[in-house]
């Protein structure tokens, strides 16, 4: 009796066409299909598919988050399914903190370094750490990094390797309470520091600095025990102040790029989560317009006002972290689902690190890596 006849290959095209629809948020699988057979290795591992990987679709998917908690150290949290690939270690000795992670990239900032190496930018994929010359500031409150070549057409899908600013913030004391707070950029290109401009605050200012957002050339700070937001404008070189909504008491928010690339709020005023935009009126006049609220009691099971707080958010899959006394969780504004992703703990903010995870194919031993699955 004759062998059954194998069955023919896919083509080339459709295999493709079905290997661009596989998750981004489940990194495993697109090393099983890698493993399949030597030619969907070398679909897989050009650099052509992965650019269509990468613009099918879209937004970086969220793979993990770290989470700032009182009086502990920085935990990285996975978000997506496990992967065969140990994820990159993200501590160098010292743990020196991470201030932001954007645009494929780690700020990290180390109080204990000599002046070389206070700050450094590392990118978890490629491994590589570039040490900073120390910035004229007695003491850094916030700092963001961010992709340089946004005026070139980058689409922020795979800046590894490519220029980078870093805007980094510190505040002095002018007398009589008031304070002023520094500004001054980094740049990769010049490998130095630029001139320093400033702003003076209230004496109702802050000590910290979190939550920052980019959007086009503009950089923003919500400015924590207070109610402001600090904009810094790289194209103009200037720092100024913008108010927050009008709201009950001071309730910590977070801010947030909205789906139409405008600034956005978020924050908890029993028992709603409110979510503001800053529009442009058409007599050219700036303000706040609350989008949308959400009842909290309709998605926690257990609520307890005192105990609830939004503590970070994730541009591009409109995720938003809730921290209640029962654990934190994610909230996904599109399809209103809740995920916990961490027990019960005094949560400050949240990072989140999005990024595709295509690692180094030529690199992988694919036989262990079978073994594995």
């Amino acid at each position: 009796m004759a062998s059954p006849r194998p069955p023919p290959e896919l083509m080339a095209d459709p295999v493709i066409e079905i290997l661009l629809r596989l998750p981004p948020g489940d990194p495993a699988c697109l090393i099983r299909a890698s493993l399949v057979c030597k030619a969907w290795l070398r679909l897989i591992s050009d650099g052509t598919f992965l650019r269509r990987y990468r613009a099918f679709h879209r937004a970086p998917p969220l793979l993990a988050f770290l989470a700032n908690t009182y009086g502990s150290e920085d935990r990285l949290i996975p978000f997506t399914s496990p992967t065969p690939f140990k994820p990159p270690a993200f501590v160098y000795s010292g743990r020196p903190e991470v201030m932001d992670w954007r645009h494929g990239r780690a700020l990290l900032f180390d109080m204990w370094a000599d002046s070389e190496g206070v700050l450094s930018v590392w990118d978890p994929m490629t491994r590589h750490r570039q040490v900073l010359p120390k910035p004229d500031f007695s003491y850094i409150n916030g700092a963001v990094v961010l992709c340089a070549s946004a005026s070139a057409g980058c689409d922020h899908l795979d800046c590894h390797g490519g220029p980078f600013l870093v805007v980094c913030l510190s505040r002095s004391s002018m007398g009589g309470g008031a304070t002023a707070t520094a500004a001054r950029v980094y740049s990769s290109d010049a490998g130095s520091w630029g001139a320093q401009t400033s702003v003076q605050l209230g004496p109702d200012s802050i000590s910290e600095m979190n939550s920052p957002v980019v959007i086009g050339d503009e950089v923003y700070f919500a400015l924590n025990l207070t109610s402001r937001i600090l904009k810094y404008s790289l194209g103009k070189d200037d720092l100024s102040l913008i108010g927050p909504p009008d709201q009950d008491g001071h309730s910590k928010f977070v801010l947030m790029r909205t789906e139409d690339g405008s600034l956005g709020l978020a924050a908890v005023r029993d028992p709603h989560l409110y979510l503001w935009s800053r529009k442009v009126n058409p007599e050219g006049v700036a303000g706040w317009v609350n989008c949308r609220v959400i009842n909290l009691r309709t998605l926690f099971s257990i609520y307890n006002h005192k105990t609830t707080t939004v503590i970070g958010f994730a541009e591009g899959v409109e995720i938003i972290f809730v921290s209640t006394f029962m654990g934190l969780f994610a909230v996904e504004l599109k399809s209103g689902k809740v995920k916990k992703v961490a027990g019960p703990d005094y949560y400050l903010s949240v990072l989140p690190i999005m990024s595709f995870y295509t690692p180094d194919w030529g690199r992988c031993n694919h036989r262990r890596g079978l073994a594995d699955l």
